[in-house]
């Protein structure tokens, strides 16, 4: 699978798919709502379900101007805003399709230095239900658990799953 130069091998997946396919609508996973905010990949696996979002700052063509505005929407809280509505419509989706049966773990992959994505992972998890509450009537977890990584950290924790940045 790929997000533009960058390419992803879920080896050990029953499925992958590319979520926010808008261009073709021909395609079986078409997703057609252009309003709702849609992760890059679903990946669906024996025990798990991954939410899958790409951003890419350190892309080679990415512009130092483009750079400095999303370390700003880092800095300022707005990523982790847009990650969390990423999620959140996308899990909605799949519950209206019913496919939320399996635990669900959104990854994502922020092609910026380790340091710069500290908090990244606990801003995104504090703006998805139940928010740092504890819900006892709740038999379900809307998301298990909300990781970021860079290109490095996700082929050191995900061996199975390599990505790499293809030149074309």
């Amino acid at each position: 699978m790929k997000e533009r130069d960058l390419e992803f091998n879920f080896t050990d997946a029953i499925e992958a798919i590319i979520f926010d396919e808008m261009k073709d609508k021909s395609l079986p996973n078409y997703h057609g709502i252009g309003v709702m905010h849609r992760v890059d990949f679903i990946v669906e696996l024996e025990t798990a379900i991954l939410f899958v979002e790409v951003k890419d700052p350190n892309n080679p063509n990415a512009r130092e101007k483009q750079k400095r505005k999303f370390l700003k929407e880092v800095n300022e809280g707005i990523l982790s805003t847009t990650f969390a509505s990423k999620y959140l419509d996308s899990f909605i989706y799949r519950w209206a399709e019913n496919k939320t049966s399996k635990p669900i773990h959104y990854i994502n992959l922020v092609t910026l230095e380790e340091e710069l994505l500290g908090h990244l992972s606990d801003e995104i998890s504090a703006k998805l239900p139940p928010m740092n509450h504890e819900i006892s009537r709740w038999q379900r977890q809307v998301v298990n658990n909300v990781q970021v990584f860079n290109i490095e950290s996700w082929n050191e924790n995900f061996p199975r799953w390599p990505v790499r940045r293809v030149v074309v």
